[in-house]
């Protein structure tokens, strides 16, 4: 299966594939609906999948607010437009950051939420004047190579390291800063604790970025939750270890 084609609803651009219940998909703050190819493919015979840009990044038109309330509301004006009453929110990492906030602004239409490779709350957390100095010292691919390597445990293959780099490579200044304001002072923890909806937490063992123990005090919040970390994943679990992420997320969405 190729890439689904993108496509716009509104200010938002996405990428859809398949026909039942709908995964909407929300990547991180290195990445765009091309993230998922992995995903488009595992799950196109069960769920209507879709993966969208997030304000300002890809096709996408930057948010009114670049705050974490605005990029939530946007997500469910993607589901109103294209009709879908219903659905599963995946969040990695800064997408992570929207499911709780989704389910808990739009009680009763978010079936369960995934939340992968994220943290209960971005406040100080990353150092992200740093990685904003690249857009003025490196091109888009030393940037993409810069980026796909912290996101990737050591030895990952050569194929994905290279999908990495090219869609991190994409990702301009202006979306990289949106980003960065939706996350400075984000914290998600009180949220967490009210939500009484099935949760799973996925983590990569090797993930430099949100840690193990960022997944444990998510699922430590949460009502209705289980966990799974796997061995040898960096940030990119979904594209490192494709087979078994599929796995676990088809085995939660079938409970």
């Amino acid at each position: 299966m190729t890439l689904p084609e993108l496509s716009r609803s509104g200010p938002i651009a996405y990428r859809e594939v398949g026909e039942g219940p709908a995964l909407l998909l929300m990547h991180g703050i290195g990445g765009s609906s091309k993230t998922w190819e992995e995903q488009y493919r595992a799950f196109a015979g069960s769920h209507r999948v879709i993966g969208w840009d997030a304000p300002g990044f890809g096709g996408s038109d930057p948010a009114p607010e670049q705050t974490a309330d605005c990029w939530a509301d946007d997500a469910a004006g993607l589901l109103d437009r294209l009709g879908i009453g219903t659905a599963v929110l995946l969040g990695h990492s800064i997408g992570g950051i929207l499911p709780p906030r989704g389910a808990s602004r739009q009680a009763g239409r978010i079936d369960r939420i995934v939340l992968s490779g994220t943290r209960a709350g971005f406040v100080g957390a990353l150092g992200f004047e740093e990685r904003q100095r690249e857009f003025d010292t490196l091109t888009p691919e030393e940037r993409g190579r810069t980026r796909a390597a912290t996101m990737a445990a050591p030895g990952a293959r050569p194929e994905v390291l290279a999908r990495l780099a090219v869609i991190a490579g994409e990702v301009t200044r202006e979306a990289f800063a949106g980003g960065v304001s939706v996350l400075n002072g984000t914290d998600n923890r009180d949220i967490l604790k009210a939500l009484d909806i099935p949760a799973l937490v996925l983590c990569g063992n090797q993930d430099g970025i949100a840690p193990p123990e960022r997944g444990e005090e998510i699922a430590a919040l949460l009502a209705d939750v289980r966990m799974t970390c796997f061995e040898g994943a960096g940030h990119a679990a979904y594209a490192e270890k494709p087979d078994e992420y599929n796995t676990r997320l088809a085995e939660f969405l079938t409970e």
